[in-house]
């Protein structure tokens, strides 16, 4: 094995997020930074929650909420849309039941 190969085996993979489970769209009328803050603040008051909020782009943030474990339940993507954000929520299967109301609970208030 060459040593190009043998560092790559060590090298980390980048995180991605999950790719399956239900998409839920949703306009709201605050900026993705404020949406986002929000969104992050409604998951962390759920019990065994977790959430993480970065910035994507130059007009765009996105909010990971994970179980306590580690285990990645939703991403909510923001992006700015002039006066409004659009926000696309995706629950994933960890979530096992009522997504839709999962993900409403996320944007509540925001």
């Amino acid at each position: 094995m060459g040593l190009a190969a043998l560092l790559a085996a060590c090298a980390p993979t980048p995180e991605r997020p999950p790719d399956q489970g239900d998409r839920f769209t949703y306009r709201i009328a605050n900026s993705p930074y404020a949406a986002a803050i929000c969104i992050g603040r409604n998951a962390r008051a759920r019990d065994g929650q977790t959430a993480e909020e970065r910035t994507v782009g130059s007009s765009s943030t996105e909010v990971i909420v994970r179980s306590r474990s580690g285990e990645a339940l939703a991403v909510a993507r923001v992006d700015h849309d002039g006066t409004f954000s659009n926000v696309a929520v995706l629950v994933t299967p960890a979530v096992r039941a009522a997504r839709e109301t999962f993900a409403r609970q996320l944007l509540q208030g925001c």
